[in-house]
C-alpha cells in the first residue's frame, strides 16, 4: 500500500485535507480513509449509492441539508465515556456530555429524515428511553442535575441545606451551623454519587445503542462531505469491480491548483489498462510522473469509495498499490539511490507475488544507472509483469526499446508539434516557465513501435543553455 509521503506526493492528502467533515467522528475517518477489499463489494457499494443519495439531497432540498449540517456541527467525541459507563459510574460533567448527545439525537434522527436521502446502513435512533433516565423532568435543558424526584432522601438533605444556607446568610452563621452544613454537604454528595450509580446502570443497556449512533453519526459526517465534495469540483463516482481500467478525462486538482496559480491549466489524462504492462514513454519535463500521480490518486480514491476526479471512470478492485518513484537513497544502509530502488523493487515483487489484482506504477524506474543497462533492467521489468496474471503494470519511461514490449503504448506528446523558432524567441526574451505553454502534456495512445520522443536537445537550446555546449551536441548527433 502507499505510505505517508506517498498519499502526499500524488495529492490524496490534499483531497483528504480538502473534504470538510463537521464532527470529530468524521475527521478520524478522514485521517484514516478505509481502503475497501474485494471482499467489502457490497460495503463499496452501499457507500457509493450513500454519497450519490446525499448529492440528490443537496441538489433537491439543500435547505434541509443545511440544517442538518448545522445540527452536526457541535456534536462532541463521547465514545471514552460510552466506553467507562461499562466498567464504573460515570461522573457529572461524563453524564451532561452523554446526556447532550442524546438530546442532540433527537433532532438529528428526524432532520436527517426530512432530507429525503435513503441511506443504507446508517441510521441515526433517537434513544427517547434513555434520555429520560438522564432527564427525569423532561425539562429538556443540556445541563445535567441529579433531579430530586430521583431520590427522597436526596430531595430531604438538599432542603435541610437550604435551610442551614438561609440560616446562615441571615445570621452571619454560627460555628455550629457551618459544621452542619458540611456534614449535609458530604451526606448529599454520598446520595449523589449512589443515584448516578443507579443511573448507569440502567443507561448500560443503551450503551451499544450509543456507540452505534456515534459510528454511524461519523459515517454521515464523511459521506456528506464526499457529497459536497463531487458537487463542488464535478467529480464522478466510479464503477469499481470490472475486468480492465477505463479512466477518460482524469485529473490531478492538487496540480490543477498549482497550475492556476501560474495562469497554466491541468490537461486532462484518459488511459485503458489491462493486465500486464502498459508503457508511458516521453520526455524529461513532458508529464510522465503528473499521469502517474494523477492515475494512483484516482484509483486509490475510488478504492477509498470517494467519487473521483475523471469524466468517467471503471476499474476492477485493486488489493493494494505499489509505487517506485524519486529517491530511494538509504544511507543508513549504504544503499545508494539505485540501490534503494532496486531493493523496493523486490519487496514489491515478493509482496505481489501472491495477491489477486494490484496496481504497480514505476515512475522512470532504473535511471539511476547507466542507459544501456536502464533499458535493460525497465524491458525485464515490463516481460515479468506480462507473466503476471494478478498484475496492471504502469512505467513511464524515456528508455528506448521497453514501449515494444507492452501491452499497450501511450505517450506524451512534449514539444514534438512546438513552433521551435518561435519557442526559442520567446524563452530567449521570456522566463523558463515559457516552456510549459508549448508543452503538449496530453496522453495519446500509440503504437508498440513508436519510440520516445527526442526533446532533450530541444528544451536544452531552449533554455538558452550554452552555445558552445549545444553546438557540440549537434555536431555528435551529426
Amino acid at each position: 500500500m502507499l505510505d505517508r509521503n506517498q498519499l502526499s506526493s500524488i495529492g490524496f492528502s490534499w483531497v483528504t485535507e480538502n473534504t470538510e467533515v463537521l464532527t470529530p467522528y468524521g475527521a478520524e475517518l478522514i485521517r484514516r480513509p478505509h481502503y475497501y477489499s474485494a471482499e467489502e463489494t457490497e460495503l463499496l457499494e452501499r457507500e457509493q449509492k450513500n454519497v450519490r443519495a446525499l448529492c440528490s439531497a443537496l441538489l433537491e432540498r439543500p435547505e434541509e441539508m443545511n440544517v442538518l449540517m448545522r445540527l452536526l456541527m457541535p456534536i462532541k467525541d463521547i465514545r471514552r465515556s460510552i466506553g467507562a459507563l461499562a466498567e464504573r459510574t460515570l461522573s457529572e460533567v461524563e453524564l451532561f456530555e452523554v446526556k447532550r448527545f442524546l438530546m442532540e439525537l433527537e433532532l438529528i434522527a428526524p432532520q436527517l429524515a426530512k432530507t429525503g436521502a435513503e441511506l443504507a446502513g446508517l441510521e441515526i435512533t433517537a434513544l427517547p428511553r434513555a434520555l429520560g433516565i438522564l432527564d427525569p423532568d423532561s425539562a429538556g435543558s443540556p445541563s445535567f442535575y441529579v433531579s430530586d424526584r430521583l431520590s427522597p432522601k436526596l430531595a430531604g438533605i438538599r432542603a435541610a441545606r437550604r435551610r442551614v444556607d438561609d440560616e446562615i446568610k441571615r445570621t452571619g452563621g454560627s460555628e455550629e451551623l457551618r459544621i452542619e452544613r458540611t456534614r449535609l454537604a458530604a451526606e448529599e454528595e454520598e446520595e449523589n454519587a449512589l443515584v448516578r450509580a443507579q443511573m448507569c446502570e440502567k443507561l448500560r443497556a443503551w450503551r451499544e445503542s450509543m456507540q452505534l449512533n456515534a459510528e454511524h453519526i461519523g459515517r454521515l459526517d464523511l459521506a456528506v462531505a464526499k457529497a459536497r465534495l463531487m458537487l463542488k469540483t464535478g467529480a464522478a463516482m466510479p464503477k469499481v469491480g470490472g475486468e480492465g481500467f477505463a479512466l477518460r478525462g482524469m485529473y490531478n486538482p492538487r496540480f490543477a491548483e498549482s497550475l492556476s496559480e501560474k495562469g497554466r491549466s491541468f490537461v486532462p489524462v484518459s488511459l485503458k489498462l489491462m493486465k500486464g504492462s502498459v508503457v508511458i514513454t516521453g520526455a524529461n519535463m513532458g508529464g510522465k510522473s503528473v499521469a502517474i500521480k494523477t492515475l494512483a490518486l484516482n484509483v486509490q480514491l475510488a478504492m477509498c469509495g470517494f467519487p473521483v476526479f475523471a469524466e468517467e471512470a471503471e476499474l476492477p478492485f485493486v488489493e493494494d498499490i505499489y509505487l517506485l518513484s524519486e529517491d530511494r537513497e538509504d544511507t543508513e544502509s549504504g544503499l545508494s539511490s539505485f540501490g534503494g530502488e532496486m531493493k523496493a523493487f523486490d519487496d514489491m515483487l515478493k509482496n505481489t507475488a501472491k495477491s489477486r489484482n494490484v496496481l504497480v506504477l514505476l515512475d522512470e524506474f532504473a535511471r539511476g544507472t547507466n542507459p544501456n543497462e536502464g533499458a535493460a533492467l525497465v524491458a525485464a521489468a515490463a516481460k515479468l509483469f506480462n507473466k503476471r496474471e494478478n498484475v496492471y503494470a504502469v512505467i513511464a519511461t524515456h528508455f528506448d526499446g521497453v514501449a515494444k514490449l507492452a501491452r499497450l503504448h501511450y505517450q506524451v506528446a512534449g514539444l514534438r508539434n512546438a513552433d521551435q523558432e518561435r519557442l526559442r524567441l520567446e524563452m530567449k526574451n521570456g522566463s523558463p516557465d515559457t516552456l510549459a505553454k508549448y508543452m503538449d502534456y496530453g496522453l495519446y495512445p500509440v503504437s508498440p513501435s513508436e519510440e520516445p520522443p527526442r526533446d532533450a536537445v530541444t528544451i536544452i537550446k531552449a533554455l538558452g543553455v550554452s552555445g558552445e555546449f549545444t553546438e557540440l551536441i549537434d555536431i555528435i548527433n551529426d
